[in-house]
């Protein structure tokens, strides 16, 4: 989040580790930042119910970055390492500080996080309405590519079977299953791995992990965020990174697994599924039209390079890069 304040100049920013005291301050500023962009009444109560700071950080605590200026903590990003592909948000600057240079200096630090991971391409959501935003991630070599559709869809109540849970198996089973999830995505992107997203969501009891089988090979996953205080929000389930095996059964697996996705948050109380899709998935995204999965927001996937990633119409992938 970087939007002009006008006639002031750039301040001296230095940018380091977050630590967990910075938590709040950090929390704080995201609600502001994006309320105040999207011209909420009370900014401060922008995603209250949602928690994108404690999670993320205590995920991996490396990709947590800090700005201080004048003092005190301005601004934060948090970066995202998925193996051989990287992605960063959500950036946020206390609104006092916009335009003053405070975001290039947290996109720098996250430049540098890509270069030691050694990621081959990265990413980034924004808002397409933007082109302030769209001007400052050129700068660092990203491109607007297709828009990405952040949809929901009401719980029916449906019952899915012939779906498991990671959190149900036992250990050797969980290394098996992360085994599995990183050869179905490699086989999509080379070097393609969410397997700290699955871990995450298990040590931390943020949702659940869904696993379709068929026999011993892996067909489909998806890693969700359940209720309150995940990334998901009151109410809500959060498939925030769900793939499914290339092929020619691929849109019939991705029905099942949308349906197993919408059976866990029926078993949870949840009201609805939300989901993003970038749009050059075209295949996935008409799926989930005929679904009833409807568009809430959509924003622009920026590319590093101006490069492709995985974004093809035959590829059945669920994520939005917030």
């Amino acid at each position: 989040m970087s939007t002009p304040a006008q006639g002031k100049s750039s301040v001296r920013t230095l940018v380091r580790g977050m630590q967990e005291s910075d938590l709040p301050a950090a929390r704080t500023i995201l609600s502001l930042a994006f309320g105040t962009f999207l011209g909420m009444p009370d900014p401060s109560t922008f995603a209250s119910d949602k928690n994108y700071v404690g999670t993320r950080r205590k995920a991996n605590p490396e990709a947590a970055l800090i700005a201080e200026a004048e003092g005190a903590v301005v601004g934060s990003n948090f970066a995202s390492n998925w193996g051989s592909f990287g992605f960063f948000g959500p950036l946020t600057v206390q609104p006092e500080f916009w335009n003053r240079g405070v975001a290039q200096r947290l996109l720098g630090a996250t430049m540098d996080l890509f270069e030691r991971w050694g990621v081959r391409e990265a990413g980034l959501f924004t808002f397409a309405q933007s082109a302030r935003h769209i001007h400052l991630y050129q700068k660092f070599g990203f491109w607007p590519r297709f828009l990405t559709a952040v949809m929901e869809k009401p719980i029916s109540r449906r019952r899915e079977g012939g779906w498991l849970k990671y959190s149900a198996l036992n250990e050797g089973e969980r290394r098996d299953a992360l085994d599995a999830c990183s050869v179905l995505t490699d086989s999509i992107f080379e070097g393609l791995d969410v397997s700290g997203e699955i871990r995450s969501v298990r040590d931390q009891q943020l949702g659940e992990t869904v696993l379709l089988w068929n026999g011993d090979t892996l067909d489909a996953f998806a890693v969700c965020h359940c209720g309150e205080g995940t990334e998901a929000g009151s109410g809500s389930c959060y498939m925030k990174f769900a793939a499914v095996k290339s092929g020619t059964k691929a849109d019939a697996i991705f029905e099942q697994l949308l349906n197993a996705c919408e059976t866990l948050a029926a078993e949870k109380g949840l009201e609805k599924v939300e989901a993003g899709v970038n749009l050059g998935r075209s295949g996935a995204y008409r799926r989930m039209l005929e679904q009833g999965f409807r568009t809430q927001i959509q924003g622009v996937a920026m590319h590093r390079d101006d490069l492709p990633g995985y974004n093809r119409p035959d590829v059945y992938i669920v994520d939005d890069w917030r």
